[in-house]
């Protein structure tokens, strides 16, 4: 169940990089980009929070202590991601149409790291699938 599990998550979040991303900009305005954006992060990121709460609990059923520790680290980063990061990509995104000073900076920032878990993540449920 683990690596079905894992699979599972790393295929959930391929596709957005493969199907979604690449394309979303292209086909809608900036204003509906910006609204399917907004509404489809929370629910990936909480897709990506049942999944990966489902996973530790296997693990730990299983005593994996490496899959454990990827699984609330998997965890975590859609936590952090959903209530932290998101809300303020969000607002320097508003601020950065404003064209308030520094907001395009920190927005650009602010999304980098929410990539970077993203990825991190990504890497962590291959790890899983294959240990």
């Amino acid at each position: 169940m683990t690596n079905f599990l894992a699979a599972t998550l790393f295929g959930s979040m391929i596709s957005f990089m493969i199907l979604i991303s690449p394309i979303v900009f292209t086909v809608l305005s900036a204003n509906d980009a910006k609204n399917f954006l907004r509404k489809f992060f929370p629910r990936l990121f909480v897709f990506g929070m049942i999944l990966s709460s489902l996973l530790l609990v296997f693990t730990l059923r299983e005593l994996d202590l490496l899959n454990q520790k990827l699984s609330a680290i998997i965890f975590l980063g859609f936590f952090v991601n959903l209530f932290f990061i998101t809300p303020k990509v969000n607002k320097y995104r508003d601020l950065e149409m404003s064209n308030v000073k520094n907001a395009k900076k920190i927005f650009s920032i602010l999304h980098s790291v929410s990539v970077c878990i993203f990825v991190i993540q990504l890497i962590l449920s291959l790890v899983i699938i294959f240990n």
